[in-house]
């Protein structure tokens, strides 16, 4: 065995490496604040790991991305494994603050060790990019959203920023290339380059450090001869055991959020991580042509003076270096914090904001919850949610008919409109939204008839005299029949499905003492022409035909009011306001209102 050993040492020198290691020593003897720099490093570790394992499922396009993230978090390794990997990246800018700030206050970037310090420097923006270049992988709106908007900051940057936007775009535009050259950044270049500095700061770390030569052992009754080993790696581990340990917890806990997939259909108004709120504060601060100076120069001119500390601490007394270090390291921290708390502050007062994140954090639990039961095509994710009665209905209905109707219930703020003109299609079909109709008094109302042209019409006029006959005691009776015909017309929608006694009795009094078939038709009774067709009143295919083309003699005919026809060609689709598939998921929607309204 040992000549093993030996023959491995002398090809690869192993044993002046692990001597030269164990021999180092701190000057200032071992700290818990010196435990940052290699805490850091496993955590790069870590994420070289998780990030290779992770690749092992991903699929880098467009259309499968979110679904391949979807299925790792299928299993509770693979959910673990994306929530590390989310967390530890987190953890790593944390991580690098503190150890930036604890070089600069305690001046350890002086000479010899200038290449410590520029290198460790020139790692901290890599990271953040690194970290960036991750976020729109998974092809969710939030990420996609974000690089959108990093990607304008980009191309604000004078000369060059259209040139690199494109670049980093593929084209004008997101698409399938951007994640391409995305995916290529974040797991090609970047870990090169990262790799490549991170070999160069260790190296001269090694090489500035002070060690124990062999005349002078160490002592432990010194402690600024104590070896790097043990005592300072004991500290590092564990720290490092009890980072991975809060990681962990949160990792298994609540696993990496995955957001909707990108839709540029949702509304959505993006916002950084946390470490850029600061920047995206400044930026409000900065409009236009000037913009580039808050998300460019500003950041460089910071990174610059930082490289150039070592060199400006030779001019200065010890006592003026080491006030200049305190008010820098308080000065970043304190402008770091109070923009970033401003920011999120700012957020916290819009309640515009507020409720549109709301409402995306809805569609993005309806987006998860779909996956576990609808197929995803190969059309990708995005189709989950275009699919959905309950994100596509209420999109639809703003987009065209909240101008005039409003859809909201007594209890459900829903969809509502500051002048409405037509009825509230809230429950339309159901029993209690028919019997408002056939109230003498709600039929006026504006939340039917009163601001459309109906308002004193023949139905308005005729349902205000129905069953007038009964007199004040036959109150009762009246509302029972009201009642009855509701039924009738809501087994007629097929949202009653109960063909009772109620609604045979319903079906009778509108063909006879309620007087609906003087104007409508219904069944084998009445004429087209003057009024709605009751036949199938309120069904899919009604609601269809209506919306299609209301102006049709089914329906209102030359009596319309301003209900335009949304779908009157079917032989020329692209001419039409409304899709056939548009149309579907508006009546799902309306015949089956849900809560999820984006």
């Amino acid at each position: 065995m040992q000549s093993w050993v030996d023959w491995l040492d002398l090809r690869l020198d192993y044993r002046f490496l692990r001597n030269r290691l164990s021999s180092r020593i701190l000057p200032n003897g071992p700290g818990w604040l010196y435990t940052s720099a290699s805490c850091l490093l496993w955590l790069l570790v870590i994420q070289c790991i998780t990030g290779l394992l992770l690749m092992a499922t991903y699929c880098p396009s467009m259309n499968s991305a979110w679904a391949s993230v979807h299925f790792i978090d299928q299993t509770s390794a693979g959910r673990f494994l994306r929530g590390i990997h989310h967390y530890a990246s987190h953890a790593m800018i944390i991580l690098f603050g503190v150890h930036v700030l604890r070089v600069l206050s305690t001046g350890a970037y002086r000479a010899p060790r200038e290449l410590v310090w520029i290198t460790g420097l020139l790692l901290f923006p890599l990271m953040i990019v690194w970290t960036v270049t991750g976020n729109p992988l998974s092809v969710s709106q939030k990420g996609i959203a974000q690089i959108q908007v990093e990607g304008n900051i980009l191309g604000s940057t004078p000369v060059f920023g259209p040139l690199l936007r494109r670049l980093l775009f593929g084209g004008e535009d997101i698409g399938s290339l951007t994640l391409t050259r995305l995916y290529f950044l974040h797991v090609g270049l970047l870990p090169v380059l990262v790799g490549g500095l991170c070999f160069i700061h260790l190296h001269q770390v090694i090489k500035h450090s002070p060690y124990i030569t062999s005349d002078d052992a160490a002592s432990t009754s010194n402690p600024e001869r104590l070896t790097y080993w043990p005592y300072q790696s004991v500290r590092n581990m564990i720290t490092l055991t009890i980072v991975v340990g809060f990681l962990s917890f949160f990792a298994w806990k609540d696993g990496a959020p995955l957001p909707a997939p990108a839709d540029p259909n949702l509304a959505f108004s993006p916002r950084p991580e946390w470490y850029f709120r600061w920047l995206f504060e400044l930026r409000r601060h900065f409009s236009g042509d000037t913009e580039f100076i808050a998300t460019m120069v500003i950041p460089s001119a910071f990174l610059l003076g930082f490289m150039a500390a070592p060199f400006v601490d030779r001019i200065r007394t010890h006592w003026l270096a080491v006030v200049c270090r305190l008010l820098i390291v308080v000065a970043c921290l304190g402008g770091w914090s109070w923009l970033t708390m401003i920011s999120f502050l700012q957020d916290g007062r819009d309640t515009e904001y507020l409720a549109e994140t709301a409402e995306f954090e809805k569609l993005s639990a309806r987006a998860l919850e779909l996956a576990k039961t609808e197929p995803i095509t190969d059309k990708g994710a995005i189709e989950l949610l275009r699919r959905d009665p309950q994100t596509q209905g209420p999109l639809l209905f703003a987009r065209h008919c909240l101008s005039c109707h409003p859809h909201s219930g007594p209890k459900t703020p829903g969809l509502a409109t500051a002048e409405p003109s037509a009825p509230n299609l809230y429950g339309i079909g159901t029993v209690d939204w028919i019997t408002g109709f056939l109230d003498s008094e709600r039929i006026a109302s504006d939340e039917y008839f009163g601001r459309t042209k109906f308002r004193d019409g023949d139905m308005t006029q005729h349902v205000q005299g129905m069953f007038a006959d009964d007199g004040k005691e036959g109150a009762a009776a009246k509302a029972q029949k009201i009642h009855a015909m509701a039924v009738a017309l809501a087994v007629e929608a097929q949202i009653e499905v109960s063909d009772s006694a109620e609604a045979v009795t319903g079906r009778e009094l509108i063909k006879s003492s309620g007087g609906c078939t003087d104007c409508h038709r219904f069944h084998d009774q009445g004429e087209l022409g003057t009024a709605p067709d009751l036949t199938g009143y309120a069904t899919a295919s009604w609601l269809k035909q209506l919306i299609s083309r209301p102006s049709d003699e089914r329906f209102y005919g030359d009596r319309n009011d301003r209900m335009p026809d949304f779908a009157s060609d079917p032989g020329h689709p692209e001419l039409n306001l409304l899709s056939s598939q548009e149309l579907d998921l508006l009546i799902q929607w309306l015949r089956e209102p849900k809560t999820v309204t984006p």
